[in-house]
């Protein structure tokens, strides 16, 4: 609150106030949310698959349906009687663990930029 006074008394008009000491103040904790957004979408399943349409083949337009990697495993694994199939299943689960993981750790990093650029902890 004692930054935003500041900010109008030296000056800054309203938006300049937003743009100076909210929103770079905040920006930390505004990507911290959005990433673990991301990191919710990556591992949805049943809504993702109810929504993006649950087709079993390559989609050709980025507005066709198709299917995610979670939602895969959701619905192969109880028809999965094949070790193979079933080690499949496994490896996607194995590989969307790694991008879930490699997500966070990339966000953990730029994080912690934002924490050192604005002089915090």
């Amino acid at each position: 609150h004692a930054q935003r006074e500041a900010a109008l008394a030296i000056g800054a008009t309203h938006a300049e106030m937003i743009w100076l000491s909210v929103l770079r103040l905040s920006a930390k904790g505004l990507f911290g949310a959005v990433v673990l957004g991301l990191g919710r979408a990556l591992g949805e399943t049943m809504a993702v698959t109810m929504l993006i349409g649950n087709r079993n083949e390559i989609a050709h337009s980025l507005f066709s349906p198709a299917q995610t990697m979670a939602s895969l495993i959701a619905n192969e694994y109880p028809e999965a009687t094949n070790p193979l199939h079933i080690g499949a299943l496994a490896y996607i689960g194995l590989i969307l663990f790694a991008i879930s993981f490699i997500v966070q750790g990339v966000a953990r990093y730029i994080v912690n930029r934002f924490a050192k650029r604005a002089g915090g902890a």
